[in-house]
């Protein structure tokens, strides 16, 4: 069933790692943009989570090896729910991102959940990396994406990813905010704590040790995870025009610091960065050689790759090369393509995720491909605006939507009713 005209009034969804984005298909920024996760209350938003008692949450996704594949449905369902009851568009087709490596029993049901529990006229599934090539304006590219789960390489060629040469890393966002956590405990020289953890029952400050931190049920330590990521997402933004994706002297660091940097800590102690500039180069441990101690342990990912399904997961875990540089993971991509397509997939680079914004990310990938390639080749790093590469995903959907070319690719409600789940899994590879 062709969806006529050029604008549908399509609802673009992306639920990521991290963060969620919605919002109307051919607008130019998404309209609702909150945590991946949901309050028992089911409820969404930075004010249900700071609610008081602390709420019990559940991330969409909690497997570190594969941050695409979906462990609360329920959640995914409650975020879907809200998003489209807060936008009005109930009747309205509807595009959903996922990453390429997720299997494909993930689109099968996302396809279910659109169409028995939504009712929505007709449904896609875009690929990330495709939508982030589609938001530059281009159809071939080597796409770099930077998550809050970790960073991926991917050949998009003519608007479709290559699978097989898809490379990706535990090195992201949550990676970067555990080297932070580390090098702020280290200068104050005490475990980080919340200010909630430090207040006793007798009104009393107490020390949050292990054996207090050890008695908290899993539900509290979800809450604490998400708590201690945000504080360091907060240094992350608060420091963002300064964090470098560069070598450098740290003289010229400290030149960079304005003066008086105060950093409060999530207990409430500030520290000043100044005395810190290391803390500054901190994205510089994304192009590190070796091992990192922050990347989970090989136990860690054996206990995750064995809650999945099976062998969609074993494929999965094959294409992850958990813990290398990220120069070396967009090698490794373009090396496993076609000779004769690498190229033109160098000259089309494109950077995407919230871990791209940082200073200097484009410049230094360049140098790393550059000395790693032959002469004849060259690189080109294409990226937008800091927002425009943290919603790159999603501006691609909210294109791609209002071309009028695209709307015969719609999954129809006709065709599910008759097809059923499995015609996803063809339509959307």
């Amino acid at each position: 069933v062709m969806f006529c005209g050029d604008e549908t009034g399509a609802f673009v969804g992306e639920v990521g790692w991290s963060n969620s984005r919605f919002g109307w298909g051919g607008a130019a920024d998404p309209q609702l943009q909150v945590p991946s996760i949901v309050t028992s209350s089911k409820n969404i938003g930075l004010s249900a989570l700071n609610s008081s008692p602390a709420p019990t949450i559940s991330p969409i996704s909690s497997n570190a090896m594969n941050s695409s594949e979906i462990t609360d449905w329920d959640a995914w369902e409650v975020m879907w729910s809200k998003a489209m009851e807060m936008s009005h568009c109930s009747d309205r087709p509807i595009l959903s991102t996922d990453q390429g490596f997720s299997p494909d029993g993930q689109k099968a049901k996302m396809t279910e959940v659109m169409f028995e529990k939504f009712q929505v006229p007709a449904f896609f599934i875009g690929h990330t990396a495709a939508l982030s090539a589609f938001s530059l304006g281009r159809h071939t590219a080597l796409v770099v994406d930077c998550g809050g789960g970790g960073c991926t390489a991917t050949p998009v060629i003519d608007g479709m990813i290559l699978k097989n040469s898809l490379k990706r890393s535990l090195r992201g966002g949550d990676f970067l905010d555990g080297r932070i956590k580390e090098l702020l405990e280290e200068k104050t020289g005490k475990a980080l704590s919340l200010r909630s953890e430090l207040m006793g029952p007798n009104g009393k400050y107490r020390d949050a040790t292990k054996s207090y931190l050890d008695k908290l049920s899993a539900s509290a330590k979800v809450y604490r995870d998400f708590c201690m990521h945000s504080a360091m997402t907060d240094f992350k933004k608060q420091h963002g025009n300064t964090l470098q994706y560069a070598k450098v002297d740290m003289r010229e660091v400290s030149g960079l610091i304005p003066p008086d940097s105060v950093y409060e800590l999530p207990d409430g102690t500030p520290v000043n960065v100044n005395d810190h500039p290391d803390l500054y180069v901190v994205p510089e441990a994304m192009f590190a050689e070796g091992s990192v101690a922050t990347i989970p342990s090989s136990s860690e990912m054996e206990t995750d790759e064995g809650t999945g399904a099976g062998g969609d997961d074993q494929q999965v875990a094959s294409k992850s090369l958990r813990d290398v540089p990220l120069h070396r993971l967009a090698h490794q991509a373009l090396s496993d393509t076609d000779v004769d397509a690498r190229k033109e997939l160098l000259m089309n680079l494109v950077l995407s995720g919230a871990g791209s914004r940082f200073q200097g990310l484009d410049t230094r990938l360049n140098k790393e491909l550059t000395a790693m390639t032959p002469s004849a080749y060259r690189v080109k790093v294409l990226s937008g605006k800091k927002g425009e590469r943290m919603n790159a995903a999603w501006i691609g959907g909210s294109i791609l939507t209002s071309l009028g070319s695209f709307q015969q690719l719609w999954l129809s409600k006709a065709e599910y009713e008759e097809y059923g789940s499995t015609l996803a899994v063809q339509r959307f590879p």
